[in-house]
């Protein structure tokens, strides 16, 4: 759970970039088409980056991982208190379902219109739904939604600007970033990107309902007129969505030049530097030119020394082996510090650490150190360790502390 919230912290954070350079620079262009598109795909590159981790590896000259011993383990059943992770997985998932059901309500709200109305299809194949309900004008999936009081008025702007929504498929883009937002759902970055997206939506249909011959001044005026109702639905594209103050400025406004087109490039930079900021590093270790072959101790673990304080009925595993198998890889990984060796430092490093229920390794630290070139060597080694399969007891994970010597020996 921590794993997930983590991804999605850096979602939310990517999102966040994203959206306000779009604020800054394109915002209040013309260029509908681009900002649509922009808003659309924000969320979903947000989405992908985080999980495009690119791996590094560095080849360091000098001692590679050798030398040590590491046997273990003293473990006993860790903490019975709750998990905060836990608590805070839950609180996001609730969240994130409450958002998913709500877009249900709508869409079935919709549906219920659709099979209750009165239904009439047009010539470009959309279907007018008329209501009993006094309902504004809006827009679903090809249904041009109507009260039966606007049908008889037979407002010509009104099935123009709910045409224009549905042959630009509006629909799909808020579904989908709706869908999208609710696993997002406390982020506000992603409502206001939402929001914007309504917005530049009805820029698009307004600029369709012009260009097929409207009035541009009968149009606004039109607006301003039925700009106090509203309809409620979460999915729809609407006569009245957005800011009528906005769309008017909007409409009234110079096209922009394509040139300004080019602003939409900040994307690259923001895709390279997340991409550099998931990346990670490892080292590779190539002898040196005076290196020397040093000879050192490797023991394995005798299970007689595994006795728990306390025992849990499934142990934490590593790599689908016992402490041996840790041992093996805490060997592997473990680098004998060239001062130490220099100064015949030798001894065993007494270590502590939690196996948690989620298979992280964490609080590790040193009961009986020998010194600090070689405690801290093992503090290194034990800290980065992969997960592991986290221990069951009476059907549930739970948290496994272990008590594990690491062993530098030079012969």
């Amino acid at each position: 759970m921590e794993a997930l919230f983590t991804y999605s912290l850096k979602v939310a954070a990517v999102t966040a970039v994203l959206y306000l350079l779009w604020r800054i620079l394109l915002r209040k262009e013309t260029l509908h088409r681009l900002n649509r598109i922009i808003l659309v795909l924000t969320p979903v590159l947000s989405m992908i980056l985080p999980l495009c981790v690119i791996t590094i590896h560095k080849t360091v000259s000098g001692q590679g991982p050798e030398a040590g011993t590491a046997t273990g383990a003293l473990e006993e059943v860790a903490q019975s208190s709750v998990n905060p992770w836990t608590i805070i997985g839950i609180i996001y998932l609730a969240g994130a379902a409450l958002v998913l059901l709500r877009i249900a309500w709508s869409a079935i709200r919709l549906s219920s219109l659709i099979k209750k109305g009165e239904k009439h299809i047009l010539e470009d194949g959309s279907t007018v739904v008329i209501t009993g309900k006094d309902l504004p004008p809006f827009s679903w999936m090809g249904h041009i939604f109507m009260s039966r009081k606007d049908s008889k008025a037979g407002n010509r702007e009104i099935i123009l600007h709910e045409q224009a929504h549905i042959h630009l498929l509006h629909s799909m883009d808020i579904l989908r970033t709706d869908i999208l937002s609710a696993f997002q759902w406390y982020n506000p970055f992603i409502w206001a990107l939402g929001a914007d997206l309504r917005g530049v939506h009805e820029y698009e249909a307004d600029e369709y309902v012009i260009s097929n011959g409207t009035n541009p001044a009968e149009y606004q005026l039109f607006l301003i007129n039925r700009a106090a109702m509203a309809n409620g639905l979460s999915l729809v594209s609407g006569l009245q969505s957005g800011t009528i103050k906005g769309r008017i400025e909007m409409m009234l406004k110079s096209p922009t030049r394509r040139a300004a087109g080019l602003k939409a490039l900040y994307i690259i930079p923001v895709i390279v530097l997340t991409l550099i900021a998931c990346s990670k590093t490892i080292s590779e270790y190539a002898p040196g030119e005076d290196s020397e072959p040093e000879e050192v101790a490797f023991q394995l673990v005798d299970e007689a020394d595994l006795l728990p304080f306390s025992l849990v009925e499934e142990k934490p595993s590593f790599h689908g082996g016992d402490a041996n198998e840790f041992s093996k890889w805490v060997n592997a990984n473990l680098i004998y510090p060239k001062e130490a060796k220099d100064r015949s430092i030798q001894g065993r490093v007494t270590l502590n650490f939690t196996v948690t229920r989620t298979g992280k390794v964490k609080d590790v630290k040193v009961l009986r150190g020998v010194d600090p070139l070689l405690d801290n060597e093992a503090l290194r080694v034990v800290s980065a360790s992969p997960d592991w399969t986290p221990g069951n007891q009476k059907g549930r994970m739970v948290d496994v502390t272990y008590t594990f010597p690491v062993i530098f020996e030079l012969r």
